[in-house]
């Protein structure tokens, strides 16, 4: 009878337990979803956890603003320049398959390039290009159609070509940057980088994804959310503030509206942000990092993940690093205009935080950083 009565007490104790865990979630989950109504974002995912459990994790707004359809704690999102870290995360496993190195020069895979590259690059290693420490021209804005278009002029057949792609970029002439700036952002590097990879590995750029998945158990897919089914989130930007119009009015635009030289853009960006993924697969990997960097036993070799996350001052190896009252802070956001994502790896107090949202324009920008720092100082103090 005792026995009995302590198992009943301990259950109902489990039971008010979890209840209060689900009152505290709820009231997270309202907060957030204010913020995300007071900078107008359509839609958005995010989520909390610990290396070894998830804290709170939701699914807000709609898919599409012309639509009620609600976005689902499943849906993709495009995590744009997110998608650096999981490309140096695949380099850390050939590294540690002794496949390739950090300091692997990139002439030394490629050597045939040399003769018509700039002597400026012909020292560019594999952490240089993972770290942005290079000259390379930049990719990332609209700055990207007169490179892209003058590729596609030199090479009217070979669109698309990641090799000759690189090979041309190494003509052009070096962007010189101030010696007090420790790197330069620019995505040329992962391009190369890929390329390395893909002579290290004998494998594409997109098995070497589809390998990752099948050893993490998530699913990362390179291209659009819509590229999975058309009941995943739309994206949204304002024309007027990113040049693809007059408008000033939140407006959809996906990924069919990337034409002509922004077809090119978004394939040569690939190693470097053009994946998608749900909330649930990037917390998991997020927290396969934590645990990697926390010194436990994980996907990759302590010395790998600390290489990856403090390699290179203030950006390492698709992350930024920063060291705010005693705890070392790791992140990146990353938008392609109509997408925009955010996360930090908080080390010390061993939290991970991401949010995604089907938008890109100013407020909705302004709007994660807010949720960012509402979860931050819940589950930090």
């Amino acid at each position: 009878m005792i026995r009995l009565i302590l198992f009943v007490i301990c259950f109902l104790s489990l039971l008010s337990c979890k209840s209060q865990d689900l009152n505290e979630n709820l009231k997270i989950i309202h907060e957030v979803d204010i913020i995300r109504q007071r900078y107008h974002i359509p839609g958005l995912v995010f989520g909390v956890a610990t290396s070894d459990k998830v804290l709170v994790s939701g699914a807000l707004g709609v898919r599409d603003i012309n639509t009620s359809d609600p976005v689902e704690i499943n849906d993709m999102f495009h995590i744009a320049s997110l998608g650096k870290g999981l490309t140096a995360f695949i380099t850390g496993k050939l590294v540690d398959e002794n496949k390739i190195d950090w300091n692997t020069r990139f002439f030394d895979f490629y050597p045939e390039m040399k003769q018509t590259s700039r002597p400026e690059y012909l020292d560019l290693k594999l952490k240089d290009l993972l770290s942005m420490r290079t000259m390379l021209p930049e990719i990332n804005d609209w700055d990207a159609e007169k490179i892209i278009d003058g590729y596609n002029e030199q090479n009217r057949n070979d669109r698309f070509n990641d090799y000759k792609f690189a090979q041309y970029a190494l003509t052009l002439e070096p962007v010189l940057y101030d010696s007090a700036q420790f790197y330069r952002y620019t995505s040329m590097g992962y391009v190369l980088a890929a390329l390395m990879l893909e002579k290290a590995s004998g494998l594409t750029y997109k098995q070497l994804v589809e390998k990752t998945n099948e050893d993490l158990g998530v699913n990362f897919k390179i291209g659009w959310p819509q590229d999975n089914g058309p009941n995943q989130p739309s994206g949204h930007l304002v024309p007027s503030e990113s040049g693809w119009g007059e408008s000033n009015k939140l407006e959809v635009l996906n990924g069919d509206k990337f034409i002509d030289w922004g077809e090119d853009f978004l394939h040569y960006l690939i190693p470097s942000g053009h994946h998608s993924v749900t909330i649930a697969d990037f917390l998991k990997y997020l927290q396969i990092n934590l645990r990697g960097i926390s010194g436990r036993k994980s996907y990759l070799k302590a010395s790998t993940y600390d290489f990856i996350f403090n390699g290179a001052q203030e950006y390492s190896m698709g992350w930024g690093n920063d060291i705010v009252n005693g705890n070392h802070y790791y992140g990146h956001s990353g938008s392609s205009g109509n997408y925009y994502a955010n996360a930090i790896i908080i080390k010390e107090p061993g939290i991970v935080i991401s949010v995604m949202a089907n938008a890109g324009n100013g407020d909705t920008k302004w709007g994660l950083l807010q949720i960012i720092r509402y979860l931050e100082k819940k589950y930090t103090g």
